[in-house]
């Protein structure tokens, strides 16, 4: 590596760019969806027997920061459903938006009005641990099937429950000088 040479009288100095957290909102196991359809016979070519797996695609997570003393929080997301039929597998999507408003005394550490307004420009959320609870409810043309749908179609009806973990960082952008050397022999 090669020697740092510094222009500095008081050594060198290195000019960052970084994020400084001012709160923060953690929610485990969030409900994000909760819900019961139908997938149609000729959708996928028979009665489902079983799901395999389920994925969850984040389409858009966003959130408002210019309501007076909360923050709303944005979910756009698409679950992917790898379900059997008969002896092949199919893919069934469900796409739904999840939204929460989170007030400032919720954060930790709370948050004053004031402090959101003088501390916070700029928010990131996380989202972890995906979970899901389904059945297979059964078809869904039967009159004793607990799905309850307005007009029965020829298909299988599915309850679906989906969960997730939302963290929310609070933060603004601040511009940290370090000053120091860089030893080369260190480095090597």
């Amino acid at each position: 590596m090669a020697e740092l040479k510094c222009e500095f009288p008081e050594g060198c100095m290195l000019d960052l760019w970084a994020q400084v957290i001012k709160a923060k909102f953690c929610e485990k196991q969030v409900k994000v969806l909760d819900t019961v359809f139908c997938v149609p016979d000729e959708q996928v070519g028979g009665k489902i027997r079983a799901v395999e797996d389920i994925k969850v695609k984040v389409i858009q997570a966003h959130e408002d920061l210019s309501c007076y003393n909360k923050v709303k929080i944005f979910i756009e997301f698409e679950v992917i459903l790898f379900v059997i039929v008969g002896n092949e597998y199919q893919i069934i999507t469900v796409t739904d938006c999840y939204s929460q408003v989170i007030e400032l005394d919720e954060f930790d550490p709370p948050l004053s009005v004031e402090e959101f307004r003088d501390e916070v420009d700029q928010s990131e959320i996380c989202l972890r641990n995906w979970s899901f609870d389904y059945e297979i409810l059964g078809n869904s043309e039967d009159p004793s099937n607990p799905a309850n749908l307005p007009q029965p179609l020829n298909g299988t009806a599915i309850a679906l429950r989906v969960f997730v973990d939302i963290i929310d960082k609070l933060g603004k952008m601040h511009c940290v000088v370090v000053y120091g050397e860089i030893d080369p022999d260190e480095c090597k």
